[in-house]
């Protein structure tokens, strides 16, 4: 049976350990990959407590007046305080993002179909784009460029710029590959979110040449600095997070990887980072 409302109830005495520390910070504001990467424990296992926790003390627990909470570090709520301030940046930054890739006309969205995709021919070309991590593609009028779901990580501040700049415009996600998830990208703030593969539409074909020329300059450019500033964000995370297991006594959660090892990942995804233009037949 849950707590009753109507008398003081001391959390404390109420809840297993365990619950407790994932009942106080679900109250203090962080996300449940949060929550499981500070206590070292799975995601799902912080889902099952969070049941358990509201069967004991009824709905509405995390701001019932009748609930008595132990009080809680301040070195911890300031640790708190920065990663949901960070996730109020990333969510801001997403927001931005969303507006400018919308707005997507209908026919733009079947451009892929009504240029061969069903056909043979347009199944090997998505064949060989989606051997590649990211490539030209030349289909009739129409210039599409397609992003590997690694790459699409890798160089999202350059597509950001091209999208913003009107080079480039989103068409769709390609789930002919599977989604690029590695064990570290919850360290990157924010919603946690796969990179997809996808296509972009380019209006001429001098914005062909400026995107090809464009994103070979910036990975040999701005991809060490990229990774850097990646890192040092996740770097700061998990220092957070580490405080937080720290003082719930927990075990801490693992390091992301060092900026070498992100960078020649980062390497690996993207290839030669050389782009390849294919003219398709009609």
């Amino acid at each position: 049976m849950c707590a009753g409302e109507g008398k003081l109830v001391v959390a404390r005495l109420t809840l297993a350990e365990l619950e407790l520390q994932v009942a106080l910070l679900a109250r203090a504001g962080l996300k449940r990959w949060e929550i499981a990467a500070s206590l070292g424990i799975k995601p799902g296992t912080v889902k099952s407590q969070l049941e358990r926790i509201t069967a004991k003390l009824g709905p509405g627990w995390r701001d019932r007046p009748d609930i008595v909470w132990p009080e809680v570090a301040e070195e911890v709520l300031q640790a708190v305080k920065w990663v949901q301030d960070r996730n109020e940046e990333e969510a801001y930054f997403r927001g931005f993002r969303a507006a400018v890739e919308g707005g997507i006309a209908p026919e733009e969205a079947g451009i892929l179909r009504l240029q061969g995709v069903l056909s043979a021919a347009g199944r090997a070309y998505l064949r060989r784009a989606r051997a590649l991590q990211w490539k030209l593609l030349l289909w009739g009028d129409g210039r599409i460029l397609r992003v590997g779901a690694a790459a699409r990580f890798w160089i999202k501040p350059a597509l950001s710029f091209l999208v913003a700049g009107k080079y480039i415009r989103y068409l769709r996600a390609d789930s002919g590959e599977e989604p690029y998830r590695p064990w570290w990208l919850p360290y990157t703030g924010g919603r946690v979110r796969a990179a997809k593969a996808a296509f972009y539409k380019m209006p001429t074909a001098a914005d062909r040449d400026y995107v090809g020329n464009y994103l070979e300059d910036w990975i040999d450019r701005e991809l060490p600095a990229y990774v850097t500033r990646l890192h040092k964000r996740m770097q700061q995370r998990w220092l957070a997070l580490r405080l937080i297991a720290r003082s719930a006594g927990r075990k801490e959660p693992e390091p992301p990887p060092s900026p070498e090892e992100l960078f020649s990942e980062a390497q690996e995804c993207l290839g030669t980072g050389r782009a390849v233009i294919i003219a398709a037949e009609d």
